[in-house]
């Protein structure tokens, strides 16, 4: 179990059939926090098992996707490697690396079955999530939370293809940007009217006392206000 929170490891779980040709399945390690995540595999079987990378940094709110092959020859029900974590901090330049602080680890149990008749997901008829070699990861917090974090970072500009997240709240921005935009046209227009008012005219029809050049100043004042205030928008 993890000493304190730690990045995800998806899945947790990881199935092979040696009847199967592809031994070789992704996992990924997420990482939702504001700072950047040493991670470190510790693989205690490297004689069944290979791990295409075994220590990385992950930055913040990124994943990282590994490959896991498995070489072993024999059905076993007992394997697993580690995941651990540390606080990453880069090292000045001219500065020695710090001890980088311990975080906790993850653990992805590993099954390999002589073929699917064997797993008891398959007997009873739950598929598989991927193809030849079957990826299964236990739905509990670690995917919950992977979720959730994924469609957060969505809301922020971090999601994991690139692309902002579309829906009701990319509407509403854009409902509040059109409407801050024609008040902006609208201020600036009525500016431009009162400036070219004669006095005269202006103080027997409209308002008696006030000059429309200084109802101008404050139209054009706020058309600013309000153009700063998109232009900070996000």
């Amino acid at each position: 179990m993890p000493i304190t929170p730690t990045p995800y490891v998806i899945p947790s779980t990881l199935v092979f059939y040696l009847s199967e040709q592809t031994r070789t399945v992704p996992f990924s390690v997420y990482n939702p926090f504001p700072h950047d995540i040493l991670f470190k595999v510790d693989n205690a079987h490297p004689e069944k098992y290979g791990v295409s990378l075994k220590q990385g940094v992950v930055s913040t709110r990124q994943k990282i996707t590994l490959q896991l092959t498995c070489t072993s020859r024999e059905a076993s029900l007992e394997d697993g490697v580690q995941v651990r974590f540390f606080k990453w901090s880069r090292p000045r330049h001219g500065h020695k690396p710090r001890a980088q602080q311990y975080l906790g680890f993850r653990t992805i149990k590993i099954y390999v079955y002589n073929d699917r008749t064997e797993d008891p997901n398959e007997r009873e008829g739950t598929p598989s999530d991927t193809g030849s070699a079957s990826v299964r990861s236990s739905l509990g917090p670690e995917v919950a939370g992977f979720s959730n974090q994924r469609k957060d970072s969505s809301r922020d500009g971090f999601s994991n293809d690139g692309s902002d997240a579309d829906g009701p709240h990319g509407s509403s921005k854009r409902k509040q940007v059109l409407t801050n935009l024609v008040t902006v046209v609208s201020l600036l227009v009525c500016g431009f009217a009162l400036n070219k008012t004669s006095d005269e005219w202006f103080s027997s029809n409209i308002l008696e006392g006030i000059r429309p050049q200084t109802l101008a100043i404050v139209s054009y004042t706020l058309a600013f206000v309000v153009l700063i205030k998109l232009l900070t928008f996000r």
